[in-house]
C-alpha cells in the first residue's frame, strides 16, 4: 500500500472513530434520558397511589409521552451517525481490498441529514422494539392503575 493511501487510511479510520463516539455518545443520552423519565414516572405512580390521586397518573401518561418523544428524537440523530459510520466504513474496506475508492457524498465531516417523520416513523418497526416496547408497557401499566 502506498504512503498516501495508508494517510488516507489513518484519516479514513480516524474519522470513522469520531462517528462511532457520536453515535455512542447519543446511545447514552438516549439511555439517561429513559432512566430519568422512568424514574420520574415510577415516583409520580407511587405519589398518585399513596395519596389515592388518579390525577397524578395522567400527569404521568404525559411525562411518559414526551420522555419518549425526546429519547426517539435523540435515537433518530444516533442512527444518522450509524449511517455516517457505515458509509466511511465502505471506504476504509475498499481502500484495504485495493478497490478504486472515494469519499462518501458528504465527504467525512460529521454533517448528517436532518432527521425526518420517515426516521420518525421508522423506528416504530418490530425490529426496534426495545426501544419502543418499554414505554408500551409503561404505559399499560399506567392505564391499569388509573383503572384501580
Amino acid at each position: 500500500m502506498p504512503a498516501s493511501d495508508d494517510k488516507d487510511k489513518d484519516i479514513l479510520i480516524k474519522a470513522w472513530e469520531v462517528m462511532q463516539s457520536l453515535a455512542k455518545s447519543n446511545a447514552e443520552s438516549a439511555w439517561q434520558i429513559r432512566a430519568w423519565g422512568i424514574s420520574v414516572w415510577a415516583a409520580l405512580m407511587a405519589y398518585g397511589y399513596s395519596n389515592d390521586k388518579s390525577e397524578i397518573f395522567l400527569v404521568a401518561i404525559v411525562l411518559l409521552v414526551v420522555v419518549f418523544l425526546m429519547e426517539l428524537s435523540v435515537r433518530q440523530i444516533q442512527y444518522k451517525f450509524i449511517e455516517r459510520s457505515l458509509e466511511i466504513e465502505s471506504c476504509i474496506n475498499s481502500l484495504l481490498v485495493g478497490d478504486g475508492w472515494s469519499l462518501p457524498a458528504k465527504g467525512i465531516s460529521t454533517e448528517i441529514d436532518t432527521p425526518n417523520s420517515y426516521d420518525f416513523f421508522g423506528l416504530f418497526i418490530i425490529k426496534r422494539w426495545l426501544i419502543w416496547m418499554p414505554y408500551l408497557l409503561v404505559l399499560l401499566a399506567t392505564a391499569i392503575a388509573l383503572a384501580l
